[in-house]
């Protein structure tokens, strides 16, 4: 395969294709890209971390055989706390619930981690960085609570990142090393990708990894294909998603060209009705009509 047919030059492969993502977060050898990430995105210092971020098992033995056996994309053990990153180009209703449900079993799991008592559970968060309109803000956490607002628990929280809006934020007033995040993950050249990475985001060993793996998984063949595959597949389906959308808008004006049409029926009958003197109340039960529209029609 001649790669150049795939990239331009200069163009990488995004931290967003879930292969890439995956491939480089759930290595071992990584692990310092991983602490450089968590210690931006919890504000703990990277000496707080160093050494203490473990990878779990991504698979989950859920009990509906529709969902068995599913792997997330991340799971890691920092402090005790369990914290499972998960990565969406699109998002809806289904993966929301989903995401949800491999949240709750993970949390659960935790008296399988050796927990004797629902009392020594501690936090679990799960960090959807979603790449697309999701959010308000950059940042949105979930808890349980009440409709007051009261918070039952801060010991199971979910978080939505907005990566679109992060990206934006980027070399504005507002930018934010969680913004420059975004960046990273999202930049698909070479040249964005370290402006976002800049300095005093990550240690400089940490920065080197990491732009290394997606210089190495940009020149794989294999990853191309797949990549190339995926792309084909986004931009079919937006493709029927934006037909679906012209027709949806087509159809609801030619409803309401039918509804016009049917209205101005009513009224042609109505004044009909009217010049022969039938009753208003007998026009109105026969063109369904109110009366104070009749009225108007004399």
């Amino acid at each position: 395969m001649n790669r150049t047919n795939i990239l331009k030059p200069g163009e990488i492969i995004p931290l967003t294709f879930d292969y890439i993502f995956t491939a480089i977060f759930n290595k071992q050898e990584n692990i310092k890209i991983l602490e450089n990430f968590l210690s931006c995105y919890l504000e703990i210092p990277i000496k707080e971390i160093r050494g203490k971020v473990t990878l779990l098992p991504r698979n989950l033995e859920l009990e509906n055989k529709r969902v068995a056996n599913k792997q997330v994309d991340l799971i890691v053990e920092l402090e005790k706390e369990k914290i499972n990153i998960e990565l969406s180009n699109k998002i809806n209703q289904g993966i929301i619930n989903r995401n949800i449900v491999y949240a709750c079993s993970i949390h659960a799991r935790q008296l399988e981690y050796g927990k004797d008592s629902y009392n020594k559970i501690n936090r679990t968060i799960q960090i959807n960085l979603n790449n697309t309109r999701t959010n308000e803000e950059l940042k949105e956490s979930y808890y349980l609570r009440n409709e007051k607002g009261k918070i039952l628990t801060k010991k199971f929280q979910i978080d939505m990142i907005d990566m679109e809006i992060g990206k934006n934020l980027c070399y504005t007033s507002s930018e934010t090393k969680l913004a420059r995040w975004c960046k990273v993950l999202t930049s698909k050249t070479e040249e964005e990708f370290k402006e976002a990475l800049g300095d005093g985001l990550m240690e400089e060993e940490a920065r080197e990894k990491l732009v290394d793996e997606v210089k190495q998984y940009s020149k794989d063949d294999e990853v191309i294909a797949l990549y190339s595959a995926y792309t084909r597949e986004e931009l079919e389906r937006n493709t029927i998603i934006e037909d679906a959308a012209e027709m949806v808008e087509k159809a609801k004006k030619e409803i309401e060209d039918a509804k016009k049409e049917i209205e101005k029926s009513k009224q042609e009958i109505a004044i009909s009705l009217l010049n022969q003197g039938v009753d208003v109340k007998i026009i109105s039960e026969a063109t369904g009509l109110t009366k104070e529209q009749i009225e108007e029609l004399k």
